[in-house]
């Protein structure tokens, strides 16, 4: 059984049309539904950090027109779908010609060295009124907040983290004011991935005593504290009008 509240079972791998997923579990259910919301079908899509293509081909599937971007080559999947070997470390713009109506970029930003200059560049690749769906890890989870409390180390970024990349925490406040700052829009934010309070996977007396902790860091957190990861739904604004409104947040 798995929801917000409890799990009875151990995560495991999931997949999509035969591509493995490399994110947490029910992320790219979430973060498709998400899209959804603000995005219509038929919309020039570019995925950013695409990996194997699962994400990328969820939405080719269902009706989007979409291209992706990544770093290898070796690893992507559906090859109907126009791919760009890039790192994206070194620049986005010079490489991408175009502009696009939305873009997806998930769990991508925390393995880069300069998340603002990246969503500056991102920016000048979308038109206006375009939207951006990020996620990125939840430092501020209850789960990490007790994480560091103990370890002195958000979760996702232990020293052993570094091994696949994982180099950049980013706060959802960090997030919002870096997408103030270059020319973003926040729409909304939700918590993705799945991370519940009581964890019964397995009854070992560890795992089992510290549920108790779990419980306490939940009730006692607030802000973004629920969520393994934080996804954010982004719109480029007119920078010729200057205007910043916030919005919604779902805590």
């Amino acid at each position: 059984m798995r929801n917000w509240l409890i799990s009875t079972e151990k995560k495991q791998t999931e997949y999509y049309d035969g591509i493995e997923i490399h994110a947490d579990i029910g992320l790219h259910e979430q973060a498709y539904e998400f899209f959804t919301k603000y995005v219509e079908k038929g919309t020039k899509v570019l995925d950013i950090g695409a990996g194997a293509g699962a994400f990328s081909k969820r939405l080719y599937n269902n009706g989007y027109n979409v291209e992706a971007i990544d770093v290898e080559t070796f690893e992507w999947i559906p090859k109907e779908i126009p791919f760009l070997k890039l790192d994206l470390n070194k620049g986005l713009k010079s490489s991408v010609n175009k502009a696009y109506d939305a873009l997806c970029c998930l769990e991508v930003i925390e393995h880069l060295e300069n998340p603002w200059g990246f969503l500056r560049e991102i920016n000048s690749i979308t038109n206006i009124g375009g939207k951006l769906l990020l996620t990125t890890p939840n430092i501020t989870s209850f789960w990490s907040r007790m994480y560091f409390l103990r370890s002195g180390h958000f979760h996702g970024f232990m020293p052993y983290d570094l091994s696949y990349g994982h180099i950049n925490p980013l706060s959802g406040y960090e997030i919002e004011l870096i997408a103030k700052n270059t020319g973003w829009k926040v729409l909304e934010i939700r918590p993705g991935g799945y991370l519940p309070i009581f964890d019964f996977s397995e009854f070992k007396p560890k795992l089992l005593f510290s549920n108790l902790f779990r419980w306490i860091a939940y009730i006692i957190s607030k802000g973004h504290k629920k969520g393994w990861v934080l996804m954010f739904m982004l719109e480029k604004v007119d920078e010729s009008k200057n205007v910043y409104k916030p919005g919604i947040y779902n805590y």
